[in-house]
This record gives C-alpha cells, sequence and structure tokens, in this order.
C-alpha cells in the first residue's frame, strides 16, 4: 500500500527551496575554498567537483566527477560520468540519460526487468538489465545546447558537439561532430597540432602558468611554437 501513495501531494516550493538550500549549503561548505557555484533549484548528489566550477539553475548531477573550470548551463541532466578540466556544456543537456534492453529483452518497459522505486507497480522483484552506464568525457570538450550523450559513450579531449545532437559512439580527440546521430564533420586542428596539444595537456598546468601565457592561447600556431618542444 505504501508504495501506491502518491507523494507528489507533499510537495511544495517551499519545501523543495530548503531542499535546494540544504544541498548547497553542504555542499559549498565541502569544497570551501575552491568555488563551487551551485545555482538555484540545481540538484547534486553523490558527486565530486575540483575547483571553480558552476552548476547552472535546475540542473541534475548525480553519480558525477567534475574536474577544474568545468560548467554547465540550465536544466542539465548529468549523471554518470566523468568529466575533465575545462570544458563548456550548454543548456538543457542530458549526459547518460538510461538506457533499455533493446535485443536481449523482449519489452523495454522497465517495470519488466528492474524493480525501480520509481514506478507505481514493477513485476519483477530484482534487477535483470543495467539501465546506465558511465560516459567519459575529456578536457577542454564543448557540448552544445540541448544534446544528448547516450549511455557509455567517450569523448575525447577537445571534441566539439553541436548543439542538438545525440552523440552515440565514441568521439576522437578534437573532433567536431553534430546532428542525429552525431557524425563527423572536421578535426579542429592538423594531425600534428592535436598531437601537440595532446601532448602538452595545457588543462593540467596551474592556474599562474595559465594567466601567464594566456595571449598564447589565441593562436594554436603561436601556443606550440612556444611550448611545442
Amino acid at each position: 500500500m505504501k508504495k501506491y501513495l502518491d507523494r507528489s501531494f507533499l510537495k511544495n516550493p517551499l519545501f523543495d527551496y530548503l531542499k535546494w538550500l540544504v544541498i548547497k549549503t553542504i555542499y559549498q561548505l565541502r569544497y570551501w575554498g575552491r568555488h563551487l557555484r551551485i545555482n538555484y533549484k540545481c540538484s547534486v548528489r553523490n558527486s565530486k567537483f575540483g575547483k571553480n566550477n558552476w552548476l547552472g539553475p535546475y540542473s541534475e548531477i548525480a553519480n558525477c566527477t567534475i574536474g577544474d573550470f568545468t560548467y554547465c548551463g540550465s536544466y542539465c541532466l548529468i549523471q554518470n560520468a566523468d568529466i575533465g578540466k575545462f570544458s563548456s556544456i550548454g543548456p538543457n543537456v542530458k549526459i547518460a540519460p538510461g538506457k533499455h534492453p533493446t535485443t536481449s529483452h523482449i519489452s523495454t518497459h522497465p517495470s519488466t526487468f528492474n524493480n525501480q522505486t520509481n514506478f507505481v507497480k514493477n513485476f519483477v522483484t530484482e534487477n535483470t538489465y543495467k539501465n546506465f552506464e558511465n560516459v567519459s568525457i575529456g578536457n577542454d570538450v564543448w557540448i552544445g545546447a540541448n544534446c544528448v550523450i547516450v549511455d557509455g559513450v567517450c569523448i575525447g579531449d577537445g571534441a566539439i558537439i553541436a548543439a542538438n545532437s545525440v552523440v552515440n559512439k565514441t568521439i576522437g580527440a578534437y573532433d567536431i561532430v553534430g546532428g542525429v546521430p552525431a557524425k563527423f564533420i572536421k578535426k579542429r586542428f592538423t594531425d600534428s597540432e592535436i598531437s601537440a596539444l595532446l601532448t602538452l595537456k595545457w588543462w593540467d598546468k596551474d592556474e599562474h602558468w595559465i594567466q601567464e601565457h594566456i595571449s598564447k592561447f589565441w593562436s594554436v600556431g603561436e601556443f606550440i611554437d612556444n611550448f611545442g618542444s
């Protein structure tokens, strides 16, 4: 009987605000001095951060590790993901939203293969299908607005995902992809430039080094000429 109770009757704006305030306070105190910013009504659960992270309003972050300076826009759903440093995630991006069996089970409905608490009724008492896989996203990745990154995908350093794309397979370093499903468009730089950047790993430099050399960031040729050796 308890499972059939409609708990939405107990929801109210004040409770939601207080829940967000508690989460924000706990995480920002935990990362005090590392400048974690959790914006209004952003939910965070079981996640780790670097420093100088910014999480947009109404986003949900769960079971993630997020590197320095990486941020996300509003209304994102990001779960079961390891994300590198200096990555930019636009608004309304969905990362690892979950998956359903397509060939092993006869039904794609979760009530027939997983005992999930968010359903009113399930037909099983144990989980028979793993409906999520971790996503790996590199450093300096830009994911445009409204993208979906399917469970289990790996995205290499420096990649760009065009807005409104669905990524269902591995994306190489410094690839630009787009579409539904996302397809290769072009490389950001030449192969030799990409090799140099992957060797240099500028994102692992300290903030002082980046600040000192920031003007070199504005030309890939100048950057590699100065630091590529």
